[in-house]
């Protein structure tokens, strides 16, 4: 008898799986996407290009990944320099401010591993106790109801020391105005995503995930380290895009 395509679609099998992700980084070969948090690599099909960056739709046959396409319309990052690559090395982060929710920290540019670009950013302890903090964006204006799509990735800088604890988080802020700083907020500081005992980058842990705004203002992206002074934080690859309008 034979088999006819309605009769191969309804039966079981290992079909394809298609999902959406964000290109972390790309060569002339090959690329890597991050989707729901997970890293991986994918191949894609020519004559498209990837950049750091794209929304791209990915389809996966067994354990193999492969790029479809950028998605149009999706919208561009929102973060200003979310690669850290607009300040030299040993400096503050151009666009982003820290803000010490527990003990002393600092943030400054690191050229010793990166995700994207050759830099990111290094956030340190300024105490012997454990230190939490907040590195955030400048602000991007919402509306009520406007969904985000925000990613990044986090890694521990340990140098010789052991694993201590090092915990990222990715937050989003929620302000009335442009020059409002935290912890001057309207709403409730949102989690998008967490990560705890980090290892050395890489390997590189992302973190993805959305924030929908309750209020018409301004959102900044904040960064949530928790170090001491013998460990630290580096992040790179912060990306926020508008998913809904």
């Amino acid at each position: 008898m034979e088999t006819t395509p309605q009769v191969l679609a309804a039966s079981s099998g290992p079909w394809a799986q298609v999902r959406t992700g964000t290109v972390a980084s790309a060569t002339a070969g090959s690329a890597v996407v991050v989707v729901g948090g997970t890293s991986f690599p994918a191949s894609f099909i020519s004559p498209y290009e990837p950049a750091a960056g794209d929304l791209v739709a990915v389809v996966r046959q067994d354990a193999s990944w492969m790029i479809l396409g950028r998605i149009a319309g999706a919208g561009d990052n929102l973060v200003s320099n979310g690669s850290f690559e607009e300040s030299g090395a040993g400096t503050s982060p151009v666009g982003w401010t820290l803000y010490d929710i527990a003990s002393g920290s600092t943030a400054s540019v690191t050229d010793s591993v990166a995700v994207d670009g050759g830099q990111s950013a290094l956030v340190t302890a300024t105490t012997a106790t454990t230190a939490q903090s907040y590195l955030y964006s400048d602000p991007i204006p919402v509306s009520n109801g406007d969904t985000l799509a925000i990613s990044a990735y986090a890694g521990a800088s340990l140098g010789d020391n052991p694993p201590v604890q090092v915990d990222a988080a990715l937050y989003a802020l929620w302000f009335a105005g442009p020059t409002d700083t935290y912890p001057t907020t309207v709403a409730p500081d949102t989690l998008v995503a967490d990560a705890t005992d980090l290892v050395p980058a890489p390997p590189w842990t992302p973190l993805s995930g959305t924030a929908t705004s309750t209020i018409t203002g301004w959102m900044r992206v904040a960064l949530r380290s928790t170090v001491n002074d013998t460990t630290g934080m580096v992040w790179d690859f912060v990306t926020a895009r508008r998913t809904t309008a």
